[in-house]
């Protein structure tokens, strides 16, 4: 067994564990009577026997991503051109033997294709890059040996090519496990590539891979490396990416794939990425998807544990006793139920007034930077140009047109990136912490509530009821599936388990790529260059100052555009944020509010029903919760054992 191999053994061993800790949860809720933890234990122990590992691999187009997968692959699978050619997301996952299914944006079903036919099937090689392809993912399975414990390989379409292509890339980001940057050895760290670093890498951990590696000359190679590390430690710190540098060269490694030369392979550096990569999925990225759930599992092992001495208690009543308690407990159960609705619909007066803040500055944001779209576009750089023949000028226009305007909205998103990164991840931040504080408040105050409820039931008065409580009861109400699947944008906001940076990583490409076709509809490159084609002979070929024209129609009319769109732009990224953060986080923290009362009324009903039946069946419930409470405190030692260990990795 190799070290890898070991180190995948010991991920799956832990993640058994986990799964088998789940096991006994779900048994002891079902014996419990607790249906809501029952289906929350189903869902988080299906989620942890399904763990996939996402990695993706991302970069400006022409710099050899497709070249690189396919060198892991051992195979020309994946489309290489010198052009911009892969407009489709690539999911390549383990398989026996060869296979490749092809999706469509409007079918449920996809259709079942040769491997061979790939290349052909889902390349785009158009002068404009406006074709696109009928597909929208294509999904490979091919023997791959780094794809054999759950790992999804992702190959997007290349950066910086077309407008359509980067907002593949960025839909696709957030559910990346790990990413892949590819640079070209020779000129590594452009602008662009620098910049997408800063924005939307800033939460991941990527592998830098410079590709090309073999063109440069020997004795140049150290300057290289030192030059292209020093561009990247400068952005992020001397620290952080240490060990995740590689220089390689993909097409011998593709060769020596084929040719299943071992030691050809290693010499290219593509091995040490693979290995390097596989270490950290069995260390960093299994701990943090580990991490998540077994906090999740222990918080329910605790909550389910919270009922059991209480009706320990009641099965030592009077039945006389229980139902007069019952009975006055009526009115007290009806104000906890007010409480939680109040405590609801405070969480979504909250949402309202964060989705209003988040909609008046992004539009106020939107409507201020329409002043810019001019300059920006007078001053963005084209490679075409307009020439002096008049058989290309039309076909010249449009390209022309297209540069400009393309390089004007991208100007324009960078800008919208940086204040999302900046103002608003400040807002993001304040906004937690105010609603941490308040929703803690609540919480509190409701637990105390239902606490007391339990010793009332108990036919106890006066005792202590927040001993056991938590100083912070969020994560106690965020547990469960609910709470575990929230932890990325909703959970964070709350500051449960992660960042701003992490909630960022989620809200920042979702507005990113609504922002990405803010002008696609209006059509603006095609207008233009339909305009400037009419002009382009009443000025005597005058190229220089047909281009200025045109970059200034184009400015003028993005800037009219944008200050018309704005509002209902910032309206709808604002409702998608609310719909991603806020409303997730109510709907789990209602549903675990009214699982307490639940429970509650449900332990009661099942001591009613053990005190009817006689000393028996009182005693045999009496065995029975004392069984599940041990069962239930194994859970709960054992989930903390393995959070530390996971902690120690």
């Amino acid at each position: 067994m190799t070290t890898e191999e070991g180190r995948y053994a010991a991920a799956d061993a832990q993640r058994e564990r986990l799964a088998e800790m789940c096991r006994g949860a779900q048994k002891a809720a079902e014996q419990i009577g607790n249906n809501g933890a029952v289906n929350d234990v189903a869902a988080l122990l299906e989620r942890i026997e399904n763990q996939v590992f996402h990695v993706m691999v991302v970069g400006d187009f022409n710099r050899g991503k497709s070249t690189f997968v396919n060198a892991l692959l051992g195979d020309r699978v994946l489309p290489v051109k010198a052009v911009p050619a892969t407009a489709v997301i690539t999911e390549v996952r383990f398989g026996e033997s060869p296979a490749a299914l092809l999706w469509t944006e409007d079918t449920d079903e996809p259709e079942a294709v040769d491997p061979a036919r790939l290349i052909e099937l889902i390349t785009v090689n158009n002068a404009t890059g406006a074709e696109r392809s009928p597909y929208v993912m294509a999904e490979v399975s091919w023997p791959l040996e780094l794809c054999r414990h759950n790992v999804v390989l992702i190959d997007s379409p290349g950066l910086n090519a077309y407008a359509t292509h980067d907002g593949i890339t960025l839909t696709h980001l957030s559910k990346a496990d790990a990413v892949i940057f590819l640079q070209h050895a020779i000129a590594p760290m452009s602008i662009s590539e620098s910049d997408f670093l800063e924005k939307y890498l800033s939460a991941y951990d990527p592998f830098f891979v410079f590709t090309y590696f073999d063109a440069i000359d020997d004795h140049e190679r150290d300057d290289v490396v030192h030059s292209a590390r020093r561009r990247i430690t400068t952005l992020r710190g001397e620290d952080r990416d240490e060990g995740r540098f590689f220089f390689v060269d993909a097409k011998s490694a593709l060769r020596a794939r084929m040719a299943e030369d071992d030691g050809a392979f290693r010499r290219t550096g593509v091995d040490a990425v693979e290995r390097q990569l596989e270490r950290y999925l069995v260390t960093d990225r299994h701990k943090v998807k580990l991490l998540a759930p077994a906090r999740t599992l222990r918080d329910v092992a605790q909550e389910l544990r919270h009922n059991i001495p209480s009706e320990l208690k009641m099965l030592e009543s009077e039945k006389a006793d229980l139902e007069r308690n019952w009975t006055a407990a009526q009115q007290p159960v009806k104000e906890l139920e007010a409480l939680a609705r109040q405590i609801s619909l405070d969480i979504r007066n909250q949402t309202r007034e964060l989705q209003d803040r988040v909609e008046s500055l992004l539009g106020g944001f939107l409507t201020g930077i329409a002043d810019e779209a001019l300059p920006i576009a007078q001053s963005v750089d084209i490679t075409t140009k307009l020439g002096m023949n008049p058989l290309k000028a039309k076909e010249r226009a449009g390209q022309v047109a297209d540069e400009i305007a393309n390089g004007t909205v991208k100007a324009m998103e960078e800008k919208v990136a940086l204040w999302v990164t900046g103002s608003l991840k400040l807002v993001i931040e304040q906004e937690r912490e105010r609603l941490a504080k308040r929703l803690n408040a609540e919480l509190v105050a409701f637990d105390e509530s239902l606490a007391k409820l339990r010793i009332e039931l108990q036919g106890a008065s006066g005792a202590a009821v927040g001993g056991d409580l938590e100083a912070q009861p969020l994560t106690r109400f965020l547990a469960g599936v609910g709470g575990w699947a929230i932890g990325g944008p909703a959970g964070v906001l709350v500051g449960t388990q992660f960042g701003a940076k992490e909630a960022l990583r989620t809200v920042l490409p979702s507005l990113g790529v609504a922002l990405a076709w803010l002008f696609t509809p209006f059509g603006l490159p095609t207008l233009v260059a339909a305009w400037i084609a009419q002009g382009f002979f009443q000025v005597n070929f005058a190229g220089d100052r047909v281009e200025k024209k045109m970059r200034e129609e184009i400015g003028c009319a993005m800037a009219t555009q944008l200050r018309i769109a704005a509002p209902t732009q910032a309206r709808e990224a604002a409702r998608a944020f609310a719909a991603k953060t806020m409303e997730p986080l109510e709907r789990q923290i209602s549903h675990a509010m009214s699982s307490r009362i639940e429970e509650l009324t449900r332990s009661v009903v099942s001591a009613r029903a053990a005190l009817d039946k006689g000393e028996d069946a009182v005693e045999q419930r009496r065995t029975e919760l004392s069984r599940l409470d041990d069962r239930l405190s194994r859970v709960d030692e054992e989930t903390g054992d393995l959070i530390a260990e996971l902690t120690r990795m």
